[in-house]
C-alpha cells in the first residue's frame, strides 16, 4: 500500500465537529478516552453489530482499538484495529492489517511453523510408545519398592532395639551384651545393603527410562530452539515507524532497553493502528483501546465489554515508547498535586485524626503515596515525618489512588505489634466504593453492549441494597502488564473479600467492602473481575472503570478501621466519611 492509500480511514460522521480534537495525543498507559475517541469506538460497535460474521469472530472476547487521524488533505477520520487474530484471521476488511503479515502459506513464518507443528506431532507419538510407558511404570515401581523395603527394615530395627533395651534393663551378662551389640551392628549393615540394592534398582530403571525418553528430550530441545529462532526472526523483521519517520525492528527497540520482547509483541491494536497511520501519511490525534465481547477471566485478566483499558506495559511499553516519538503526547494523568504544607485534593485535606507516642492515624487523600516510592513524589509518611519532626514507620499501605484511613507507627516496637495484628487478620477494615452500574449515562466510558446481547453476567442484575456476599479469588501480579494484578488459581495468593450493597442510583452502586486479606489491588480486582462482581470501581481506569470529571478520582475510600493499641491494648475504632 502507498502513502495515499487510505481506504481504511472511516468517517466520523456529520456530528464529529461537536466532539472536538484533543490538543495533545493520548498517553496510552493512563488515560481518559476523549469524546471523539468514544464516538469512533461506538461506530466500530455499530459496524460489528450489523455483520453476523464479525459478531461471531469477536464475540468470545477481543481487544479493539480506534485511532483518530488527520489526513494529508486536512480531513479527520478514524482507523479501527484488533489485537492478534480474529476467527483465525489477521486481516479483516474495515480493520487495519497486522504490522507484518504472517499468514502467507508460502512465507517463511508458515514454513517454519509447519516444522514446529511436525515436531509437536512427533513428540506426541513418541510419548505414546508402549515401551516408554512400561519403562516409566518400572521406574515408579522401583521407587515404591525402595520405600517399602527400607521402611520395613527400619520398622524391624525399631522393634529389635526396643527388645534389646528391655533385655538390658532386666540385666545382662557379658555374653548376652556381646550378642546384642552384634545384632545391632548386623541390622545397621543390612540397612545399608538394602538401601544400596534399592538405589541400584532405581538407577537401572531410571537409566532405561532415560534411554527410552532421549528421543523425546531431543525433539523437545529441537522444538524449543526452532520456536526461539522463529520468534527472533519475527522480531528482527517486524519493523515499525514513529512520527519522526524513523524505523526500527522490535528486536532493536527491546535490545535498546536491555530486554527481550515477549511473545505477541507488535500484535496489539495500538501498534497496528499507529504503524498503519505512519505508513499511510496519516497524523494520529487520539487513541483508545476497549474490550468487545464476552467478559474475559480465563487468563485471570479483568476485561469487560465496552470498557476502555490502558495499553499493556510488558509488550507495548517499550514499543509505544518508540512509536510515539515525534507526537505531542499528553502527560500521564495525575489525580492531584502535592505539597508539604496544607495538602488539599478534591476538597479533602491530608489530616491527622489521632496521635500519641506510639501511633498516628491519618486520612490519606487520593493520589498520594502511602510510603516513599520510586517516582520521587512526596508520600504521606514523609509529610508526617516532616510535620511531626519524629520517626514515622509504615505499618500497612493504601493504593496511591485510594483515600482514607491509614495507621503509622512512631517506634519499632509499635510497628512490630501492629504488623503482627495485620498478619493475624486481627485488624478490621472497611472500605466504601462506588461501582459502575449499567443504566447510567453521565460521564461514562462504557460502550453500549447492544451488539453482543447477554455476554456479561452483569453484577448489576443482582446487586440490590442489602445484598451481601463473599468473593474469594486468588491474586497475583500480571508480570507482562504491571502494575495490574490478575486472578491466578495456580500461583496467586488467597484473597477474600466480604461485600454489602448499601445503595444504588443512576449508573452507580455503593458497596461496603471488608477485606479479610490485603493483596495489592484486591478490592479493585474483586469488583471488576467477571468472576467477582463484574462491575469496576468508578474512576478505576486500570480495570475498566468510567471516569467522572465531577469526581475525578478512584471512588474507593478506607472508611473504617478497628485495631488494638500496641501499648495500652485498648480497642480503637476510627471512621472517615468518603468524599463521594
Amino acid at each position: 500500500m502507498t502513502k495515499t492509500d487510505v481506504t481504511l480511514v472511516h468517517s466520523l460522521g456529520p456530528e464529529a465537529g461537536k466532539y472536538g480534537i484533543p490538543d495533545r495525543f493520548t498517553y496510552p498507559f493512563r488515560y481518559t478516552p476523549a469524546p471523539v475517541t468514544m464516538l469512533a469506538a461506538g461506530m466500530v460497535l455499530e459496524h460489528i453489530s450489523a455483520c453476523d460474521e464479525l459478531q461471531a469472530a469477536f464475540s468470545e472476547g477481543k481487544m479493539l482499538g480506534v485511532l483518530v487521524v488527520r489526513g494529508q488533505d486536512g480531513s479527520t477520520g478514524f482507523l479501527a484495529g484488533f489485537s492478534g487474530l480474529a476467527g483465525g484471521r489477521g486481516t479483516i476488511p474495515y480493520f487495519v492489517p497486522p504490522v507484518m503479515d504472517l499468514t502467507d502459506p508460502e512465507g517463511h513464518f508458515k514454513k517454519e511453523e509447519r516444522i514446529v507443528s511436525k515436531l509437536n506431532e512427533e513428540i506426541r507419538k513418541a510419548g505414546e510408545n508402549p515401551e516408554l510407558k512400561e519403562a516409566a511404570r518400572n521406574l515408579e515401581t522401583a521407587k515404591e519398592e525402595s520405600v517399602r523395603r527400607i521402611s520395613a527394615w527400619k520398622s524391624r530395627m525399631a522393634e529389635s532395639k526396643a527388645r534389646r533395651d528391655a533385655t538390658r534393663k532386666a540385666g545382662t551378662d557379658s555374653l548376652t551384651e556381646e550378642r546384642l551389640i552384634k545384632e545391632s551392628q548386623y541390622e545397621k549393615a543390612q540397612l545399608k545393603r538394602i538401601t544400596a540394592e534399592c538405589r541400584a534398582a532405581e538407577e537401572e530403571a531410571a537409566r532405561q527410562y532415560a534411554a527410552m525418553s532421549e528421543q523425546i528430550r531431543r525433539l523437545k530441545e529441537m522444538r524449543q530452539r526452532k520456536s526461539e529462532e522463529l520468534q527472533e526472526w519475527i522480531f528482527r523483521n517486524m519493523v515499525v515507524e514513529n512520527a519522526l519517520g524513523e524505523q526500527k525492528s522490535i528486536l532493536q527497540i527491546f535490545e535498546g532497553k536491555g530486554a527481550v520482547p515477549p511473545g505477541g509483541t507488535g500484535e496489539c491494536a495500538a501498534p497496528k493502528l499507529l504503524h498503519y497511520a505512519y505508513t499511510h501519511g496519516l497524523h494520529p490525534l487520539a487513541m483508545g483501546e476497549f474490550w468487545y465481547g464476552a467478559p474475559s477471566g480465563k487468563q485471570g485478566e479483568v476485561r469487560l465489554h465496552g470498557k476502555f483499558y490502558p495499553s499493556c506495559t510488558g509488550k507495548c511499553g517499550p514499543l509505544l515508547g518508540f512509536m510515539l516519538q515525534g507526537l505531542d503526547v499528553e502527560l500521564p494523568d495525575s489525580q492531584g498535586t502535592q505539597s508539604t504544607g496544607i495538602l488539599e485534593q478534591h476538597g479533602m485535606k491530608a489530616r491527622t485524626l489521632y496521635e500519641d507516642d506510639d501511633i498516628i492515624v491519618a486520612e490519606k487523600p487520593s493520589g498520594m503515596l502511602s510510603s516513599p516510592g520510586k517516582t520521587g513524589e512526596m508520600s504521606l509518611q514523609e509529610i508526617l515525618s516532616e510535620t511531626t519532626g519524629g520517626q514515622i514507620l509504615s505499618v500497612h499501605r493504601l493504593d496511591m489512588d485510594t483515600s482514607g484511613l491509614i495507621i503509622y507507627a512512631r517506634n519499632p516496637k509499635s510497628q512490630k505489634d501492629l504488623q503482627r495484628q495485620f498478619e493475624r487478620h486481627e485488624v478490621e477494615k472497611e472500605y466504601t466504593a462506588l461501582l459502575d452500574a449499567p443504566g447510567g449515562r453521565p460521564h461514562t466510558e462504557s460502550l453500549a453492549p447492544a451488539a453482543c446481547g447477554e455476554i456479561s453476567r452483569a453484577g448489576n442484575a443482582f446487586l440490590q441494597p442489602g445484598e451481601q456476599g463473599v468473593i474469594s479469588l486468588p491474586i497475583a501480579p500480571d508480570h507482562h502488564d504491571r502494575p495490574r494484578q490478575k486472578v491466578d488459581h495456580d500461583k496467586g495468593k488467597d484473597a477474600v473479600t466480604h461485600f454489602e450493597v448499601t445503595g444504588r442510583g443512576n449508573g452507580w452502586i455503593r458497596v461496603r467492602f471488608r477485606p479479610i486479606t490485603g493483596r495489592t489491588h484486591q478490592l479493585r480486582v474483586h469488583a471488576a473481575h467477571p468472576f467477582g462482581l463484574s462491575l469496576p470501581i468508578k474512576g478505576d481506569r486500570l480495570y475498566g472503570g468510567s471516569w467522572d470529571p465531577a469526581v475525578s478520582r478512584l471512588c474507593l475510600h478506607a472508611s473504617k478501621i478497628r485495631f488494638r493499641h500496641p501499648s495500652s491494648g485498648e480497642e480503637m475504632v476510627f471512621e472517615s466519611c468518603p468524599p463521594f
